[in-house]
Order: structure tokens, then sequence, then C-alpha cells
């Protein structure tokens, strides 16, 4: 469009407004204004150039910029549809804490391989490891070279710093004596439900989430085994899901002890009884074997660790991490003789390494043990 207008000495000039299409990325209309054309013939010319320019990118690469919140937001559009929603969910946490506020009003084609070197750097100062964050910072990069926006990635020539030395948080889980105890003392405690569930960490290695995430159709009380092949866990806005296990190698199928099942047998005859009287029917092959008392709803994942610590704090155990039971487990595989290889597929640990990590922690504790049984025996 094309619109005369006069200065303030009365002569007359030419502006135009020239409409260049949709955004690709945020779908807004593209608009720009020129003016102080002194005949009408400089605009229609001017306006030609300004439709040619865009038409051959040389207008859009030299004006459009896009910060990297925008090229983010839509490549989460496309990273919905292609990983699980707790992987999902957990990537909006990181970028909404953690990387956003740092790089999301910088300009996408801005960012320089030292830029993304001291980004990296900081987050290693945060975190144990940024190759989370790091991680999805590169796919965002990724995303904007697929957009043609950028023509290299500078996150891929990053080095990583060195992992910080850090305890391993197998520090603490029970002995045969403690678990044995425990167990013995939660029977008392009278309470099936946990006694099932505890059970179930502490005989199988079970993950917490996989352990929530059970139905009675997993359980084969005829050939004494347990089908793990999906997980309980938090998406977006606390919503709960259940999805796939964490790895291929955690969809696995393992044993399980008479007196674990005798435990479950037990769980499952007064669970129907508890559901009928608050007006639900246990008798479905789909029915969790964990569920909130009254609503047969799944357990909130931090509820089991309130469990825990009640219960420790009422009957004196120390308090290890509710996954330090799935360490126990491992601890007393090997030591009864189990072969490693066998204890990684149990665990369903998709790096032996993993597993390795547990075994020499486990046999530091045993060597030390060893010590202080012989410098007790001889005396001086």
């Amino acid at each position: 469009m094309i619109q005369e207008y006069k200065l303030k000495d009365g002569s007359k000039r030419y502006l135009i407004k020239v409409y260049l299409g949709l955004d690709s990325l945020t779908g807004k209309r593209i608009t720009t204004t020129r003016r102080g054309y002194k005949t009408k013939k400089e605009a229609v010319l001017s306006e030609a150039r300004l439709k040619l320019a865009y038409e051959n990118n040389a207008f859009k690469n030299n004006s459009m910029k896009y910060t990297f919140k925008q090229v983010y937001e839509l490549f989460l559009i496309e990273h919905r549809n292609v990983v699980k929603p707790g992987t999902y969910s957990t990537t909006v946490r990181y970028a909404k804490l953690h990387i956003l506020p740092k790089v999301g009003n910088k300009k996408i084609d801005s960012f320089s391989v030292i830029d993304c070197q001291r980004l990296v750097n900081q987050w290693a100062e945060y975190f144990n490891s940024a190759k989370y964050p790091k991680g999805i910072t590169q796919q965002v990069f990724d995303f904007a070279i697929k957009l043609n926006l950028i023509s290299d990635n500078p996150m891929k020539k990053v080095r990583l710093p060195k992992k910080k030395a850090q305890v391993l948080e197998i520090n603490k889980f029970y002995s045969t004596e403690e678990l044995k105890k425990f167990f013995s003392c939660l029977e008392d405690y009278g309470n099936l439900k946990f006694n099932a569930f505890f059970r179930i960490l502490a005989f199988t290695g079970m993950r917490k989430g996989e352990a929530l995430a059970l139905t009675w159709k997993d359980i084969n009380f005829s050939s004494k085994t347990i089908d793990i092949n999906k997980t309980f866990s938090i998406g977006l806005k606390r919503k709960q899901i259940i999805q796939a296990p964490k790895t291929k190698a955690s969809i696995r199928v393992i044993t399980i002890d008479d007196k674990t099942l005798e435990v479950l047998n037990k769980w499952k005859i007064t669970q129907a009884i508890q559901l009928l009287e608050h007006g639900y029917n246990s008798m479905n092959e789909n029915q969790l074997i964990f569920t909130t008392f009254k609503g047969n709803k799944y357990i909130p994942l931090e509820i089991p660790s309130y469990w825990f610590n009640k219960f420790c704090n009422k009957n004196g155990f120390e308090i290890i991490s509710i996954h330090g039971f799935r360490h126990t487990h491992c601890s007393l595989l090997f030591e009864s003789g189990v072969p490693m290889k066998d204890v990684q597929e149990r665990l369903g640990h998709s790096d032996i390494q993993t597993t390795m990590n547990i075994y020499t922690h486990v046999t530091e504790n045993s060597r030390e043990n060893s010590a202080k049984l012989f410098a007790n025996y001889v005396g001086f």
C-alpha cells in the first residue's frame, strides 16, 4: 500500500506499507513500513524490491531474528510427540528453571561456542553433571538448524566439565540382620499394605514407580514371577501418568520367593474386602496392587517415604531412602553369590557399570568389616 503525506513545509512525500506474508515460526503477519520517497514511482520501485528481497530470503535473513525461547517453544511441540510424558515434563521443568532464565531472550543466531561453554560450566557448578541441560539446549539448536535459522550447532563443540566427586547414594542400605528385624517389626505393625509394598521393594529390587504401577495381572502366583512392564510417574501440572519403564532393560520378568507371594496373597484378600466396603469391586485383572485407602487411586510418589519415615521414627530404625531398598536387594544378591550379569538383569540396569558400582561399594564395606573382625579376634 502506498500513501501520500505532507511535510511541515507543505512538500509531498510517499510511504509504503508492505505485507510480506506470515512468519513460519510464530504465524504472525510480517509487515514493514518505509517513508520519505519524493515520488510515487520511487515508492512503487521500493515496494517491489522489498517483496523480491523477502522472497529471496535476503530480507528475512537480515531482519527476522528469533530468540532461543521462540525456537524452544516450537521445538516443544515436536518434542512432545516423540518422548514419554515423564521425559517431556522433565524437559519443561529443566528449561523453565535452568535454561530459559539464562538464555531465553538471546537471539538464536548469536550464540558462540564460548557462550555455550560458559553456560555449561555454570550448570556444572549447580549440578553434579551438566549433561541433561546441555542435551536439551543442543536439541533446540538442532531444531533451529532444521528451520534454517542457523547453520551450525555451537553446543556440539562444547566439552562437559568433569563430574564432581560425589558420595554414592548407596551408602545406606540394610544388612541381612537389619532387614530381618525390619520385617519382623513391620509384621507386628499390622499393616498388610505396608508389609507387601516394602517386601516387594526389598525382595525384588524394584523401583518405587514400578511397584506403584503394579496390577494383580502382573503377578503370576503359579509361575512365581512378576512382570515389570510399566512405571508410575508425574507429568505436567502434577498429572499422574503410567508409562513404559526407564529403559528397555527395565522391562523384565523376575522370580519371587514363596514368602513374598504369601504376603502378596494375604494383602490381595484384605484389599478386596477393604475396597468392597467403600464400594469398589477389585475382582478385575487391572486392579492396582497399591492404592489409596478409600479412593482406589494411584498412591502419590512421595507417600511411601512418609510411611517409611513414620515407621522408622516410631520403631527406632535407621532411615534409608526408599531407593535404598533396591540397593539392599542388590547387595544381598551379591552376598548370596548371584552372578553379576544375573543381578543386572534382575534389577533392570541397562549398563553393567551401574551394577558394578554397587558391587564395588558392597565389597568395600565387606573388606572394612573383615578388618574390624580380624582386629577384634586377635586382640592386639
